[in-house]
C-alpha cells in the first residue's frame, strides 16, 4: 500500500477515528485506525469500538494498494504535527506505515487488516434527512443529563422519537431530566423511541460539527446510521426500555418567575462556594418580585444573594442541588428564564421565557 494525501483530508478522517478507537480494550487492534485503499483516487479511514464504528472516504492519490492498521492516537497526533499539506505513506513488508512530509519521516508499527473487526454494513435501508445544526444542538441540550451509572444502562443513553414531523430527544440520570423538541420537515419516522448510548452521541455531534446543511440518519437492526458527506457512523442502540419521563415532567404552572439568566448563574456561582462538597444543595426562597439564594455550610459559613424577579404568586422555600442548576442555565438561551416551583417536595422545572420546546425539571431537596 502506498499512496499520497493532503494533510487536511487525513486529519478529518483521523480526529474522528481516534476519538472512537478503544486504547482500553483487551483487543489491542481496536485501539487501531483501519487504512484501506478504495481504487485509485480514494482512501478508506476508519475506527471502531465494536459499539461505535466510524468510516471516512477520503479523497486521496493511490500509487499501489493495499490495507493496514496502525495507533489512530499515534498517527493522528503525527499527522497534527506536520510540516507541510503533502503526506505520503507507505507499507513496509514488516506491516511499519512509513510517512513522510517535507523533510520528516517517521515509522509507525502497524498491524495486519486481516484483523480489524468486520465494519457494519447497514445494506439497503431508507435514509432520512436531519438538519446537521438541529441534531448537533439537540445532543448538545440533552447529553450532560445522561446518567454515568453503568449498571442503570437505560439511563446511560439519550432517548430519541421521531414521527417525521417532530424530533424529540430525552435524558435523565435520575436527579434531573432534559427534554427538547425540534420541528423537522423529513426526518426519520420512527415507531418507537430508541435509546442512543452517551459515547456514540458524543460521536454523532462531531460527525456534524461544523456542518451547515443537512445530514442523513437511518435506525435498523438496533443501530442508527448516520452520513454526512463522506463519512459514515453507526452506532448500536441500547436494548432497554427507557422511563416514562412524561410522568416526571409536572404539568405547566400558570404561576411562574421570570429570572435573568445570567444573573441567577453568577448568582448561583457565587453561592455555590459555601456548599457541601456532596450535596451542592442551595435553598431558593420566592416571594413578591424577590428570588433569595442562600447558601449554609458549619465548617465554612454562609452566602446568600437577592435578584429581583418577576413574580407574584405564594411565598416558597425549596432547595436544589447548585451544580444542576448552572449545568441547564449554561444550555439555555435567552435573557430570561421561567422557573416553575409548585412546592418544597416536588421538581423544579425550567424553561426559556419564550421557547416552550426545550426544558429541564430538576429534583428538590431536603436542606
Amino acid at each position: 500500500m502506498e499512496f499520497s494525501i493532503q494533510k487536511a483530508d487525513f486529519l478529518r478522517g483521523l480526529r474522528l477515528a481516534q476519538g472512537i478507537a478503544d486504547r482500553k480494550s483487551t483487543m489491542p487492534i481496536l485501539a487501531n485506525v483501519l487504512l484501506r485503499t478504495d481504487g485509485k483516487q480514494r482512501l478508506l479511514v476508519a475506527a471502531t469500538d465494536l459499539n461505535v464504528a466510524v468510516s471516512a472516504e477520503l479523497p486521496a492519490k493511490i500509487e499501489k494498494e493495499g490495507a493496514l492498521t496502525v495507533s489512530a492516537k499515534m498517527l493522528h497526533d503525527i499527522v497534527a504535527d506536520l510540516p507541510g499539506e503533502d503526506v505520503k505513506v507507505k507499507r513496509s513488508e514488516n506491516l511499519w506505515a512509513e510517512i513522510r512530509c517535507g523533510s520528516f519521516e517517521s515509522k509507525l508499527v502497524g498491524m495486519a487488516d486481516r484483523d480489524f473487526p468486520k465494519l457494519p454494513e447497514p445494506g439497503k435501508i431508507k435514509y432520512a434527512k436531519l438538519d446537521a445544526p438541529t441534531l448537533r444542538e439537540m445532543i448538545d441540550k440533552t447529553l450532560f443529563s445522561v446518567s454515568n451509572d453503568e449498571t442503570r444502562f437505560q439511563l446511560s443513553g439519550v432517548l430519541f422519537e421521531c414521527d417525521g414531523k417532530t424530533a424529540r430527544m430525552v435524558s435523565t440520570d435520575g436527579h434531573r431530566l432534559s427534554k427538547i423538541e425540534r420541528a423537522v420537515s423529513e426526518g426519520p419516522k420512527l415507531e418507537r423511541g430508541v435509546i442512543i448510548p452517551k459515547k456514540g452521541l458524543g460521536e454523532l455531534k462531531r460527525a456534524v460539527d461544523g456542518l451547515g446543511g443537512a445530514c442523513e440518519i437511518a435506525v435498523s437492526g438496533g443501530a442508527i446510521y448516520l452520513k454526512s458527506g463522506d463519512v459514515g457512523l453507526s452506532v448500536k442502540l441500547i436494548e432497554a426500555e427507557f422511563p416514562p419521563y412524561e410522568q416526571v415532567i409536572p404539568a405547566p404552572n400558570p404561576v411562574g418567575a421570570l429570572v435573568p439568566r445570567e444573573a441567577l448563574m453568577a448568582a448561583l456561582k457565587r453561592t455555590s462556594h459555601m456548599t457541601s462538597d456532596k450535596t451542592s444543595g442551595v435553598k431558593l426562597m420566592l416571594a413578591d418580585g424577590v428570588l433569595k439564594i442562600i447558601s449554609d455550610n458549619p465548617d465554612l459559613g454562609e452566602a446568600r444573594e437577592e435578584l429581583k424577579v418577576d413574580y407574584a404568586g405564594a411565598p416558597l422555600t425549596i432547595g436544589f442541588n447548585s451544580n444542576y442548576f448552572k449545568e441547564l442555565l449554561s444550555h439555555m438561551s435567552g435573557d430570561r428564564v421561567r422557573l416553575e416551583l409548585s412546592g418544597e417536595l416536588d421538581p423544579g422545572v425550567v424553561r426559556g421565557e419564550a421557547s416552550a420546546d426545550y426544558l429541564g425539571v430538576i429534583m428538590p431537596m431536603r436542606i
